[in-house]
């Protein structure tokens, strides 16, 4: 009698699980597969701009949002060659290319991913910071008033940026300028030894600025959030490396215990899930991608040369 009320037992709930959906009887052990984690992720149909979209994290960024049924605006200086509703041309450091390729976007915007960037060196301190974090933060604010409800926003920082604490006063200073070119330059000027590491402070200011307009945010019920990858192999790390600019034995000492680079698809990922239906109550967070390495830095197991706090 208990054998058959068993059996009995899990035919009802292996027939409730199939009428539910799952593909486990166990809901934590499910396993949506195709159109089901597609559906989850919640891309189809919803409109992305997306910087940087020419090579490295963006590119894989895109061809993803892309595959998932998203209606992808790509934005670059560089041609784009991936497969995606609309490539504009556009200059992050400059206001008027900027402004053409807003009016180049739609009226509805669901979700911005910011993944345009530059090392420095080549680029000198100024571009960088103009680049990385001024234009991003530009174009961020001029298409916020095409976002509703359920809007998300998405940027690439740095583990280069993870010392912001240590500088928050100068950042916060810079932050509370008119986000303009013209007052960013002149501050920098004013301020050369704070941001002589243009590049880590460019991805400083990317940090706190995520943090600081996510209560803001929230009121509408847009998301903010960042990531904070690792070297990874790309276009930007061949700049950052080549023309004898930084020596390759320099990355490798930021490497993540697992001793390799990572790849623009595996940075593209915790990306596109920040963006997406299933992060849907993530704000505010800015979210080490680096394979346990700041982890390390933190529990002191290995040597802070980024200064993160």
């Amino acid at each position: 009698m208990l054998s058959l009320m068993r059996w009995r037992y899990q035919v009802v709930w292996l027939w409730t699980c199939w009428r539910s959906g799952l593909t486990s009887p166990h809901p934590k052990i499910r396993r949506p597969k195709g159109a089901g984690m597609s559906a989850l992720l919640g891309y189809q149909g919803k409109r992305i701009v997306i910087t940087g979209a020419a090579s490295g994290m963006g590119q894989a960024a895109a061809h993803m949002l892309s595959e998932l049924g998203a209606e992808v605006y790509a934005l670059d200086i560089a041609p784009v060659t991936t497969s995606v509703h609309s490539a504009l041309m556009m200059d992050m450091q400059d206001a008027a290319s900027i402004e053409a390729g807003l009016q180049q976007l739609p009226d509805r915007v669901d979700a911005l991913f910011n993944c345009a960037g530059v090392p420095s060196p080549p680029f000198s301190a100024e571009e960088t910071v103009l680049i990385n974090f001024c234009g991003m933060r530009y174009l961020t604010e001029k298409l916020l008033p095409r976002m509703t409800e359920g809007g998300a926003i998405a940027s690439i920082a740095s583990t280069a940026g993870m010392g912001w604490r240590n500088q928050l006063d100068s950042v916060k200073a810079f932050l509370a300028l008119e986000p303009d070119f013209e007052s960013a330059r002149a501050w920098m000027v004013a301020n050369p030894k704070v941001c002589a590491d243009g590049y880590g402070f460019s991805k400083q200011c990317m940090i706190v600025y995520t943090m600081q307009r996510a209560a803001v945010l929230a009121g509408r019920g847009i998301r903010i959030n960042a990531i904070s990858p690792s070297p990874t192999a790309s276009g930007f790390m061949d700049k950052l490396t080549g023309e004898g600019q930084m020596p390759t034995e320099a990355i490798d000492l930021f490497l993540p215990a697992n001793g390799r680079y990572a790849s623009g698809a595996e940075m593209a990922q915790p990306l596109v899930w920040l963006n997406s239906a299933m992060a849907e109550f993530v704000s505010g967070v800015n979210l080490p991608v680096d394979f346990g390495y700041c982890a390390e830095v933190f529990t002191g197991t290995r040597d802070n040369l980024l200064n993160i706090s």
